[in-house]
């Protein structure tokens, strides 16, 4: 297992898979920001079942609803664990995941095919099952079952990942805790009528959104009311400018509008004494 206790790894100077350069990072700040997620088993000695194997072949699953980037840094860093890492991602079923966990924005079709899309998997079970079993690690030929070592309870057990922990076929990342999909859908629901209205906007009716006709004619008024509220903005916006020009501007520009700036100076005070009068012959500024 990895030390999770050591420095990063300069991920630069390695063979690591990882993810794109972001044009003007530097390596310095790539490494603080991904050498975390990079923690490769070094001791091989205590896993038995691997000894002289050329390839190793992980395990990672989930539900992948809304595919995000804690769950493409997680399968990066079971891509990672050893120098020639074979990564099974399974999918979690449609039925068995509204059952245990809840309804999913995408369908198990739409999950799957994002996670096979993602550069560090390299092949996808799809449906897989809920609970791995040491049985089903050794049928499918995996060596590890790659997981958040937290526990995970479900019913009666305690933790679902115990059989391949009690194996010797478990190892553990990371989690990014930063990002969810419930964050994702807790932001859409936090602006629900935002996001109605952008919809209906773009040619959705209220059928595809779900909404009653009542609720699609206040979305349409608040529409308009927020169209002259914006309106009314741009004209205060406009008078206040034009208020607190200079009263000789105003006038100035009232009796002769198409002059310009420098022209409306000398009408409204005068010509500026400031400025250099090297059209007047025999005068220069130098003298």
């Amino acid at each position: 297992m990895s030390d999770e206790s050591s420095a990063p790894h300069s991920v630069q100077k390695q063979n690591y898979k990882m993810p794109a350069l972001l044009r003007g990072e530097t390596v310095e700040e790539y490494n603080e920001k991904y050498g975390m997620y990079i923690n490769p088993v070094t001791d091989t000695s205590k896993y038995k079942h691997i000894e002289g194997k050329e390839q190793i072949r992980v395990y990672v699953d989930g539900v992948f609803d809304m595919f995000h980037f804690g769950h493409a840094r997680y399968i990066m860093q079971a891509k990672n664990m050893f120098p020639n890492t074979w990564v099974i991602a399974g999918v979690s079923a449609g039925t068995t995941t509204h059952e245990l966990k809840g309804k999913t924005v995408m369908t198990e079709e739409e999950r799957c095919e994002s996670v096979r899309q993602c550069r560090y998997v390299d092949e996808v079970i799809c449906p897989a099952p809920w609970v791995i079993s040491k049985e089903w690690l050794l049928e499918n030929k995996i060596d590890f079952h790659v997981q958040n070592p937290a526990p995970y309870p479900m019913g009666d057990n305690p933790d679902i990942f115990k059989p391949a922990k009690d194996a010797g076929m478990f190892l553990p990342v990371i989690r990014t805790n930063t990002v969810s999909t419930s964050d994702y859908i807790t932001r859409i629901i936090a602006a629900y009528d935002t996001y109605l209205q952008r919809n209906l906007e773009r040619g959705y009716s209220r059928h595809d959104l779900g909404i009653t006709f009542l609720k699609e004619k206040r979305l349409e008024v608040r529409r308009r009311v927020e169209g002259v509220q914006s309106m009314i903005n741009g004209m205060i916006t406009d008078f206040m400018e034009y208020f607190y020009q200079p009263v000789s501007h105003r006038i100035v520009n009232f009796i002769s509008p198409n002059c310009s700036d420098n022209e409306g100076e000398e009408a409204a005070g005068g010509p500026d004494l400031k400025k250099p009068r090297n059209d007047v012959p025999g005068y220069s500024d130098d003298d």
